[in-house]
């Protein structure tokens, strides 16, 4: 009899504690479990909720992925896993912050980003209805392992696109492009953010300390934030001074140009271009034949700025060296006319 209770107990620690007799796939078979308990950190058992792909709407898909054990010290993580419909003109963003720029991104076959706490995946543009589809995934506890992450981003869209028979992915994504550093660093003049031929000279407080975080560039999704070495604290200087962003990334240039109100105009080098948001970013005709996506947004510190030096720049000024600078090192010359 004791031998008996002895086996149940074991049988019972394993089921509790390790994901025996746990289904190779989780929501209604979207989420590989194996993946998932790759980026979960810690050991325990995994349990899910989510009944899979909404039949009426695909952007009300949800999935809730735990890992929980009952030894001690071994606390709990949550995967959670959601589809939405991009309204915005950046369909690829955290928290509203459009390419953050300590973020890992991915292109080809697959486009998306992922960071330790966030990956996301856009979906084929078969799958989209009236505006671009995202699958974004979060963590409750940082990962260790980016690429793992956007494996199990990536292998999850492909099992959705695959089921609403609207695109063939990979299993896995393509190489990760991560930030050029860790931490933000300082300018260099003439080639602010990687970018020939980008100063920040006439466009800062004078004396003021420039940081810069993000990409290398070229890329085919990149990002740079600038950031003034200053006073300010918490949400402002997280937002920073100005935000670059660019890509020649087919997929993300196909969901610009859904954007409501994307509209035929001249880009500030002159070019016939599509405006996209009044302005906010621009998609760029190269003479290459493809395209190039550039978009300028001023942060939280250039308002505080602003503010205390009447004479800094208005925010149009920054717009047109930047994109001169990004179409020169992106390799986008204007196409010939005539």
């Amino acid at each position: 009899m004791a031998a008996v209770v002895v086996v149940v107990a074991g049988l019972l620690h394993a089921w509790r504690n390790t994901n025996v007799l746990t289904a190779d796939r989780l929501c209604g078979d979207l989420v590989s479990a194996e993946k998932a308990d790759a980026v979960l950190p810690g050991s325990g058992r995994l349990d899910a909720e989510g009944d899979g792909l909404d039949d009426d709407d695909l952007t009300d898909t949800r999935c809730r992925v735990e890992k929980s054990s009952v030894v001690f010290g071994s606390g709990e993580s949550r995967l959670t896993v959601r589809l939405w419909g991009a309204r915005g003109y950046d369909p690829l963003s955290f928290e509203q912050e459009p390419y953050p720029t300590g973020a890992s991104y991915f292109t080809g076959k697959v486009t998306g980003g992922v960071d330790e706490h966030k990956a996301w995946v856009m979906l084929p543009e078969k799958c989209w209805t009236d505006r671009p589809v995202v699958a974004e995934f979060n963590i409750t506890e940082p990962t260790a392992d980016r690429t793992a992450f956007a494996a199990l981003a990536t292998d999850t869209v492909r099992t959705i696109a695959a089921r609403t028979r609207c695109g063939d992915l990979p299993e896995k994504p393509g190489t990760l492009v991560p930030p050029r550093s860790d931490a933000a660093r300082p300018v260099s003049e003439g080639q602010v953010c990687n970018l020939d031929g980008l100063t920040v000279a006439g466009q800062v407080p004078a004396g003021a300390k420039v940081l810069e975080e993000g990409q290398k560039a070229p890329a085919d999704l990149w990002a740079c934030k600038l950031t003034l070495d200053d006073e300010t604290r918490g949400y402002v200087r997280a937002d920073g001074f100005m935000k670059y962003t660019a890509s020649r990334d087919p997929l993300l240039i196909a969901a610009m140009r859904k954007f409501p109100g994307t509209a035929e105009g001249t880009a500030p080098d002159g070019r016939e271009a599509e405006i996209v948001d009044k302005g906010q970013g621009f998609v760029l005709p190269c003479a290459d034949g493809g395209a190039l996506y550039l978009a300028v947004e001023s942060g939280q510190q250039y308002l505080e700025a602003s503010k205390r030096h009447p004479d800094l720049p208005r925010r149009d000024a920054y717009v047109e060296p930047f994109m001169k600078a990004a179409a020169k090192t992106f390799g986008c010359a204007a196409p010939t006319t005539g």
